[in-house]
């Protein structure tokens, strides 16, 4: 079932860039389909995000929203979507600040981060919009992440923590009391 599903939009995906290609490059949210609209950018440079219509059916809209460091004419690849651990089938624009975190892992990800810069170019410009850097709560996940391996006893590359390597030192014998400095 999941297989045809990934083959399923993935067809979908050829369909709209064939169809860009057909149109000479233009890219518009309205034409299409539902299953490919979240994630793409226009020919014009506009994100385009997916709304019901009045009778309740998805339908891929230009947003307002500009896509900064995406490709104009760009439908995002499932690769990429799966990567970051976004939904294509998310209605409107992502709130950021509610991103669990295992989506905010999925966000900060490598993968995500150094493979997919419309994804990252969309939710950078939404945090921002919210008065927050994603840069800044990528690190916040990060540190959180090993604060809480070292307290389950792990280091955060996922080793044991073990003992100190030496044990202290114990002295049997009083200690002499240090001679005073000579001034010179």
């Amino acid at each position: 079932m999941a297989s045809s599903l990934t083959a399923a939009l993935a067809i979908l995906v050829a369909l709209a860039l064939a169809a860009q290609s057909a149109r000479g490059g233009n890219l518009a949210c309205e034409e299409l389909a539902p299953e490919v609209c979240a994630f793409a950018v226009s020919s014009g440079g506009l994100r385009c995000v997916l709304e019901r219509t009045p009778e309740g059916a998805p339908k891929c809209q230009t947003s307002p929203v500009v896509a900064g460091g995406a490709a104009a004419g760009w439908v995002e690849t499932d690769a990429c979507v799966r990567a970051c651990g976004v939904d294509r089938a998310g209605l409107g624009l992502p709130f950021v600040a509610s991103a669990d975190r295992r989506s905010l892992r999925a966000l900060c990800s490598s993968d995500c981060q150094d493979g997919c810069p419309n994804v990252v170019d969309l939710y950078a410009t939404l945090a921002a919009a919210e008065g927050m850097s994603l840069p800044a709560l990528c690190e916040a996940q990060r540190t959180a992440g090993n604060r809480r391996m070292m307290m389950g006893g792990m280091s955060p590359l996922g080793a044991p923590v073990g003992a100190p390597v030496s044990p202290p030192v114990v002295v049997d014998a009083p200690v002499a009391a240090a001679a005073p400095c000579e001034e010179w």
